[in-house]
């Protein structure tokens, strides 16, 4: 495995070493996530996008002086219902409207980890 997932003890990615070896952890994060559709939390787009929208601006706002990074949770059968994704749709075209934000797969992440942050640095 190039990285794995299985972690929600951090918000950046850690590299830990398992028997002996590197291994990149790319933290997983329940916050952001639109399981809290399916738990009732989140009842429309709306509540959707103002709580991405908070939680990327207080992000955003503490990522001028340090690192930051946003895990976002989407799964098809949730977030994949017109509705529900038209909140991510505002949220993406919000975030993408800011200067210096990358928007990236895990597997990004965990390149970029990789190449910026060697193991042992």
């Amino acid at each position: 495995f190039l990285y794995d997932s299985d972690a929600y003890d951090d918000e950046l990615p850690d590299w830990k070493t398992v028997e002996g070896k590197p291994h990149l952890v790319v933290p997983y994060s329940l916050a952001n996530n639109d399981g809290k559709f399916g738990s009732g939390f989140f009842a429309t787009s709306d509540d959707y996008f103002a709580w991405h929208k908070d939680a990327f601006d207080m992000l955003y706002a503490e990522g001028k002086t340090q690192p930051k990074m946003m895990s976002v949770g989407l799964h098809m059968r949730l977030i994949g219902h017109p509705a529900r994704a038209a909140g991510l749709a505002r949220f993406l075209d919000y975030v993408q409207s800011h200067e210096a934000v990358w928007v990236a797969r895990r597997l990004d992440i965990a390149r970029h980890w990789m190449a910026m942050h060697p193991h042992g640095a």
